[in-house]
């Protein structure tokens, strides 16, 4: 799905996806101090300003320009400071301070770039920190829930934890859920979820 895609949904149907944060990630966040927060995919905001009135140092992504307007519109309304990059993610860089947290929250990639991408992710969690992924898993094509329509793009759990080898799973969850996160996520849904905590660096080169 392209830029023009996603900026045509932000603008006919402003908070597609509710305004509460993502509720498995909130559970996740308040049992954690807060640190520096990557949320790719992020849109209009929802879980990064609940992050951010928490504490933490934000960073969101996102390749549309309107779903950035959207979220520090209400960043400034609620007093509330996020850096927030409209970016090709297959382009995203991050050379400064590693991620405490990374959340991957519906951030579903095509196949052809999903294992290089989370490569990179994994590379980002600093020592000890954690990987939060929730998304739709394969039989979510039977839900009218949300979601992408390729096959492909949704999640097998087998699949997306090989993608992180450098991450010891704490959590893991594949089953139906009841979503209620805007018009956009709404009903019975079939979904992953993970936690995981990453080793170090110098443990992933000694296990490669």
């Amino acid at each position: 799905m392209n830029v023009d895609f996603w900026n045509e949904k932000f603008t006919q149907t402003p908070g597609l996806y509710g305004e509460e944060p993502n509720r498995f990630l909130k559970i996740q966040l308040q049992s954690l101090s807060p640190g520096y927060l990557l949320l790719p995919g992020e849109g209009e905001g929802r879980n990064a300003l609940f992050a951010a009135s928490k504490g933490w140092k934000v960073l969101a992504l996102d390749q549309s320009p309107i779903a950035k307007k959207h979220t520090l519109e209400k960043a400034r309304k609620n007093g509330l400071d996020i850096e927030y990059q409209v970016c090709d993610i297959e382009k995203f860089i991050h050379e400064g301070t590693k991620f405490d947290v990374i959340a991957l929250i519906y951030f579903h990639l095509p196949s052809s770039i999903r294992a290089q991408i989370h490569a990179r992710f994994e590379a980002m969690i600093k020592e000890n920190g954690l990987l939060i992924i929730e998304g739709f898993g394969k039989n979510q094509l039977k839900f009218s829930s949300g979601g992408p329509k390729n096959t492909e793009m949704l999640y097998a759990i087998k699949e997306i934890k090989s993608d992180f080898p450098g991450i010891t799973w704490e959590y893991e969850f594949e089953g139906n859920d009841i979503l209620n996160e805007g018009i956009g996520h709404s009903g019975e849904a079939d979904l992953v979820r993970l936690v995981g905590r990453k080793l170090s660096d110098y443990l992933i080169k000694i296990s490669n």
